[in-house]
């Protein structure tokens, strides 16, 4: 690919990366109850939920984590860029008499280019934390299902008689 192409390339992916940024930065300010990046798990009530409403939280906080691990990389995308137009806006502008002289013009050239890569760092570690919080909770709506599964697995076969008096003796 030629120069311009690559560049045309870089400005399409910062159009479509900063509108889903801002929705997410959007979603961590409103932090309504319909929020679609964030799912808590019920505490004390998820024992005595039934499957379907475990496959719902399953279904839930599966599709949580699926969109903020979308938004997580695409954050490490835009942070690819910014960081990109950061490091040639900072090399094309070392040019001076010794090395203080360079790393002056250098950083003076580069400061608003600075600024957004710092900004994106940030945004880059809330979307990292948001990924792993949504991991954590659809792992554990998975673990709980399958633990009330078990449950009534085992007292399917307990009422049925499936147990017999050598399955509980010692050994």
């Amino acid at each position: 690919m030629n120069l311009q192409n690559i560049e045309k390339l870089q400005s399409l992916l910062s159009d479509f990366l900063n509108p889903q940024i801002q929705e997410v930065i959007n979603s961590y300010v409103n932090n309504s109850k319909d929020n679609i990046y964030f799912i808590e798990i019920p505490e004390e009530e998820v024992v005595d939920l039934g499957l379907d409403k475990l496959a719902s939280l399953v279904a839930r906080t599966s599709n949580v984590y699926g969109r903020s691990a979308r938004f997580a990389g695409m954050a490490r995308a835009n942070y690819k860029l910014i960081e990109g137009k950061y490091k040639k806006v900072y090399k094309s502008s070392r040019v001076g008499k010794n090395e203080a002289e360079r790393e002056a013009t250098a950083m003076e050239a580069a400061e608003a280019e600075y600024s957004a890569l710092i900004t994106c760092e940030a945004i880059v570690s809330l979307a990292e934390s948001l990924e792993g919080s949504a991991r954590i909770a659809s792992e554990s709506a998975r673990k709980l299902m399958d633990k009330v599964q078990s449950m009534q697995i085992a007292s399917s076969r307990e009422s049925k008689g499936y147990y017999l008096d050598e399955d509980f003796k010692t050994y």
